[in-house]
């Protein structure tokens, strides 16, 4: 990555961990992190490729992967022919609503066994419905429901920084950081 310093080098190492991680490829969590951290916020093709160190082929097959999935949004940059891309606002509630709705033939897989599997075979069916309650939940508790609380509390906690931001140096900001604090802090 030559176009980027060491603490961002790692960064975005650890996102390409991460991604490969959850599923995805390296280079996804590459590029993901760049854009969490690169500035500015938007990036040609060609900086993305200089910046990370690889091939503007594989830069431009990945980020048209992760637009698809709206990690990622092109926008436009007057005065350049490129296209750049930027991240897209609520990217990780749109992963989570997309992990969600990927269980969906799973709950349809169960639908269809139930249909046709008779009461004379009560354990396949007992597994059957415990499938079909479990895909049912999962979509009932983390769907919609789990990325709009998400929408709502990244909202509050960002209100709640800028509040801190415009606040006088002393005791706002030292509450603050201390209401942030948790047991597995190291003490000061």
């Amino acid at each position: 990555m030559s176009g980027s310093s060491a603490v961002e080098r790692e960064f975005a190492g650890r996102m390409a961990l991460f991604f490969e991680y959850l599923g995805g490829t390296r280079m996804m969590g590459l590029i993901y992190g760049w854009l969490t951290i690169c500035d500015p916020e938007h990036q040609s093709i060609t900086e993305m490729a200089t910046a990370l160190g690889v091939s503007k082929a594989s830069i431009s097959t990945v980020v048209r992967q992760l637009e698809q999935a709206q990690m990622v949004e092109r926008v436009p940059v007057a005065g350049s022919r490129q296209h750049h891309y930027q991240l897209r606002s609520g990217g990780w509630a749109q992963i989570l609503r997309a992990r969600v709705a990927r269980l969906g033939p799973g709950a349809d897989a169960a639908d269809y066994a139930l249909a046709h599997i008779g009461p004379d075979k009560p354990s396949a069916r007992e597994r059957l419905h415990e499938m079909q309650d479990f895909f049912v939940f999962v979509e009932t508790e983390y769907g919609d429901g789990l990325a709009h609380r998400w929408e709502e509390y990244r909202k509050r906690t960002r209100d709640e920084r800028a509040a801190v931001d415009r606040a006088p140096r002393g005791r706002m900001r030292s509450t603050a950081a201390a209401a942030r604090k948790t047991d597995s802090d190291p003490p000061r």
